[in-house]
């Protein structure tokens, strides 16, 4: 009697679903990591994500030979490696944690299906959040597409509790004599190695998202309302590449915030409330993602799937590259293209000016913001891309269009982001920090920062782009209404 926990998007000891149900077997186990093509050798997977997770593999590793276990780390296709362990184990059973993307749910499925098949027990568990898709439905049994009702109903709900840490660690006694891979590097999948104090395994591991919770509940959570949109604090969790690889355990999240907020006073209260709802928009897209999968390929809203997308590709390098002349833009892009990472805040004022100033399909950002975030997120990522874009479940209306000088003076009204990613702009008069175009000739040779020369010449006219998207929304949404009553 052995039992294999195949770690995916879980990478910890701690609050883990399926490793508890797994040893309250009694069986020994066998703890095993796949390295899959189609994620490692993926161009659609930039470099730093894929340091991140590999960081966090090795965490993960390091911690199970801690308590006397290993990490089995095999290469292949999900299936046959998994039939190949079992059978060379003579393991009996299988525990995983579901993951509910398209792709993960067609994978798992082919699994349970094939070890079913050959006497294994499959048992997979809830992990990744705390209300699966399934459990949160309207009256009629239909997945909400508003968020409001959605974040009611959960609220209403009981949590499950954090799972205890074993207290005996019981591993198949030939675990070290199994064959495996090495711990995955980039170098391994051809990719150069990444350098800089920031590019390290502890950065990345259970312990380090262990503490950045522990730090966060005992200061920040506190002003979280009134800091969170202000990118040049550092005031937000930074959990989130955490929640996605699972470091962290949304169980263990939520349990010791909700700790916070029954002791909590004040602006306190309504802060950590604010935070709770950022988890529950997570789940909410997980759930949107789930019951609607070509969401990550089509608008939700299928009137603005015929919005006529300009997609001028030299447009699209200036934003990507952070070049495009408006600076919290730039600066946000900056941000994105050194550390992997980009505050919310930002990702809703740079989808905005990619889709609504440069009128450029909302694919394509989602694409290149795939490719970044360290963080990335298939349902966050689609969720989040379709709001702004105004074509998802409850979105930003189209007619609501972020302008790029307003919100950096909203937002970063000291200038201390925007000058952090972008040192051209750090002796620009802050008047003028958000709309350098405007400074006279003598201010920019003052400045050191000539525009057209330093830093560019904004690429597009706000006022004028805002007027033209709101034309090619509504003529988008008056020809989808033309077809539906031409039917």
């Amino acid at each position: 009697m052995t039992a294999i926990v195949w770690f995916r998007r879980d990478l910890r000891l701690h609050d883990h679903a399926a490793l508890h149900i797994a040893m309250q077997t009694g069986d020994p186990i066998i703890p095993v990591f796949i390295l899959d093509d189609w994620f490692c050798r993926s161009g659609t997977v930039g470099d730093k994500r894929l340091f991140a997770y590999f960081a966090a593999v090795q965490s993960l590793a390091n911690n199970l030979a801690h308590v006397g276990g290993r990490l089995l780390i095999r290469h292949g296709d999900p299936v046959q490696v998994l039939s190949q362990l079992a059978k060379e184990t003579g393991a009996d059973k299988l525990f995983f944690n579901r993951d509910y993307t398209p792709y993960a749910r067609k994978r798992d499925q082919s699994v349970c299906d094939a070890l079913t098949s050959e006497g294994v027990m499959v048992q997979s568990c809830k992990d990744l959040v705390l209300h699966e898709p399934a459990e949160i439905l309207t009256k009629q049994r239909t997945p909400y597409a508003v968020f409001t009702p959605y974040r009611r109903l959960w609220q209403t709900l009981p949590k499950e509790q954090p799972y205890p840490i074993p207290e005996r660690w019981l591993m198949f006694d030939r675990l070290n004599e199994l064959p495996g891979e090495a711990l995955p590097t980039l170098e391994a999948f051809g990719r150069k190695a990444l350098t800089g104090d920031e590019w390290t395994v502890q950065r990345f591991g259970e312990r380090a998202a262990c503490e950045r919770l522990k730090q966060y509940l005992n200061g920040d959570i506190q002003q979280y309302k009134d800091r969170r949109d202000m990118p040049g604090l550092d005031a937000t969790s930074r959990l989130s590449f955490a929640l996605k690889a699972g470091t962290l355990s949304i169980r263990t999240v939520y349990y010791l915030v909700h700790e916070a907020l029954e002791e909590a006073r004040g602006e306190g209260v309504t802060s950590i409330e604010a935070f709770i709802t950022e988890l529950i928009w997570r789940e909410f897209y997980q759930q949107v993602l789930f019951f609607h999968p070509k969401t990550t390929e089509q608008a939700f809203l299928p009137q603005f799937e015929g919005v006529k997308w300009e997609n001028n590709p030299e447009l699209l390098a200036r934003w990507c590259e952070g070049e495009t002349g408006y600076p919290i833009v730039d600066a946000a892009m900056k941000q994105l293209g050194e550390t992997g990472w980009m505050h919310n805040r930002l990702r809703m004022i740079t989808a905005s000016f990619l889709t609504k100033d440069l009128l450029i399909d909302w694919r394509y950002g989602m694409a290149y913001f795939a490719k970044q975030l360290i963080d990335y997120d298939e349902a966050a990522n689609s969720g989040g891309w379709q709001w702004s874009a105004s074509t998802g479940t409850d979105p930003q209306p189209y007619f609501r269009i972020f302008n790029p000088i307003s919100q950096g003076e909203k937002f970063d009204p000291d200038g201390v982001f925007v000058k952090k990613y972008l040192p051209v702009l750090r002796d620009v008069p802050l008047q003028y920090i958000h709309k350098p175009w405007e400074m006279p000739k003598e201010v920019q040779e003052q400045a050191n920062c000539v525009i057209g020369l330093d830093y560019p010449v904004p690429c597009v006219d706000h006022a004028e782009r805002r007027k033209l998207a709101l034309s090619l929304f509504q003529e988008a949404k008056d020809r989808h209404l033309m077809q539906k009553q031409n039917e």
